[in-house]
């Protein structure tokens, strides 16, 4: 059941705010879809359940909890707006009139990130995956049944007992679409306890040392054989005077461009010019001041 819901869309959005980190988010939906939770309960301000590593097997106990309204807060809800047909609602059914606070006498239904607590017997740190799975089996809930928020914020007392959520049937395509960064699935591979697959194909690969791939000059505009081997030269100048004597080298991206023009042959002066921004003669004359420069130098 995968239609909207106002309710199951503002406590996603609340969860992925507390949870604060959207790959823990994705990977709780994943351990949800691929292991399920048990003895998912919904209590006034509290969420339980049970979840199996993915790893150990180990059993998990996890729970969110969030404060349930104040009984003034709960006579407010009660008292605004006395003729909503909200008051008539069933247990089920939560109006969505009641998630505007001018509607409820200011009372927000809806809980703050801020309000959120995860707990995890799990060694790692809080909110984790399998928080997270929980806070995915929460929102698949209130997509069906809206009314166990009112459950979940105090306002109704629970209608139904703990159950077992099962895996995901991975033979339709109707779980919901997630995306992992490349980096994430990998660790998930190289946590995998089973054995990677063996391929069935190996390529045969020569004994002979691999030869150099023969040199191609780049393509236009590259520069040409002549000025790539001034460059290599004017760094290695570099590189051995840092480590001679720790010169730094020149940062600046303009004063190193008038400098290697100085110093590179047949380059095209009015490229560089526009490039740098500069005028044509002024470019020439501070190419003549870089290589007057240069050879006054010892």
């Amino acid at each position: 059941m995968n239609h909207t819901n106002l309710w199951a869309d503002h406590f996603s959005t609340a969860a992925i705010a507390a949870i604060a980190d959207q790959e823990t988010y994705l990977a709780g939906r994943a351990d949800l879809d691929e292991r399920g939770i048990e003895r998912f309960l919904i209590s006034p301000g509290r969420i339980s359940g049970l979840v199996t590593a993915r790893n150990t097997g180990a059993e998990l106990h996890v729970a969110i909890t969030l404060p349930v309204l104040t009984s003034d807060q709960a006579a407010s809800l009660r008292t605004a707006t006395p003729q909503c047909v909200h008051h008539e609602a069933g247990d089920d059914a939560l109006p969505e009139c009641l998630a505007e606070p001018a509607h409820t006498g200011g009372v927000n239904v809806l809980p703050d990130p801020a309000q959120l607590s995860f707990v995890c017997t799990c060694p790692a740190t809080s909110p984790c995956r399998h928080t997270a799975a929980l806070a995915h089996a929460l929102i698949d809930r209130l997509r069906t049944h809206a009314g166990d928020l009112a459950v979940l914020r105090g306002l109704r007392q629970p209608s139904h007992p703990a159950q077992d959520i099962p895996a995901a049937d991975t033979s339709a395509d109707t779980r919901t679409k997630t995306r992992l960064s490349a980096h994430h699935a990998w660790a998930w591979y190289r946590e995998s306890p089973d054995l990677p697959p063996i391929p069935n194909y190996s390529p045969s690969l020569s004994n002979e040392p691999l030869s150099p791939p023969d040199w191609s000059s780049p393509p236009p505009p590259a520069p040409t054989s002549e000025h790539l081997h001034a460059l290599v030269n004017d760094a290695a100048t570099h590189a051995t005077d840092f480590l001679r004597s720790g010169t730094p080298l020149e940062c600046a991206w303009d004063a190193d461009a008038v400098r290697l023009a100085s110093r590179i042959p047949h380059i095209r002066i009015s490229d560089v010019a526009d490039r740098l921004g500069l005028d044509i003669a002024e470019l020439r004359d501070r190419i003549t001041a870089a290589r007057t420069s240069a050879s006054a130098e010892p």
